[in-house]
Order: structure tokens, then C-alpha cells, then sequence
């Protein structure tokens, strides 16, 4: 009897507790990210980017741009893209380039 009781409320919390949701910030504005690191770490922390730009400055160097998409609860689904730009392998730059709503808002009343 005590093991059915302990068996039904843990099914009962796992059941309760699947479906919640909390909100969230983006990872890379609640970590403290400092220009200047290097490439192959900040990758070593933060994995691998889902899509890459890379070109040449005026000044001839290597200009490479990370993309990391994180999907985020503000209210609604949301996925964001932030872009990282390294400058010979050194990031310069921090920038939220993408913000879109994974579900649009139904208009039920048609």
C-alpha cells in the first residue's frame, strides 16, 4: 500500500510538472561575455554556432561571424539569433540580429 501511494504521487508530480515552462533570458546576456576572447574558447564554452559568415576587412583580416539561435518563453515562444564577431579569432562584437515568434497569435474570430 505504501509503495502504490509513493508510485501514484510520483507519477502525479512527474505528470504535474512536464508541462511547465519557466522564463528565461538568453544565455549569453546573463553570462558575463568579455570582448576579446578568443574564438576557440568561446566556442569551447558555448558550442558549436549553427551558421558561420566569414570575409576580409580593408586592412586584410580575417573577419568571422557566429550565429547561435535559443529558443526563449517571454510570454510566447520565441527564438533568438545573437551574432558574434571575431576579428583574427578575437570577438569585437555582440549583437542580437533576430527575434521571431514561433507561433503567430490565431485570429479565431474569421
Amino acid at each position: 500500500m505504501k509503495l502504490k501511494n509513493i508510485i501514484q504521487t510520483t507519477l502525479l508530480t512527474i505528470v504535474l510538472t512536464s508541462c511547465y515552462t519557466s522564463s528565461r533570458i538568453s544565455k549569453f546576456s546573463s553570462e558575463n561575455i568579455n570582448l576579446g576572447i578568443d574564438k576557440n574558447l568561446f566556442i569551447k564554452r558555448y558550442g558549436k554556432p549553427f551558421n558561420k559568415e566569414i570575409s576580409y576587412t580593408q586592412d586584410n583580416q580575417e573577419k568571422e561571424k557566429l550565429f547561435y539561435k535559443e529558443e526563449l518563453n517571454k510570454g510566447t515562444w520565441y527564438i533568438i539569433t545573437t551574432a558574434f564577431t571575431f576579428i583574427d579569432d578575437k570577438l569585437i562584437k555582440q549583437e542580437v540580429v533576430k527575434e521571431e515568434r514561433t507561433f503567430q497569435k490565431c485570429d479565431c474570430n474569421k
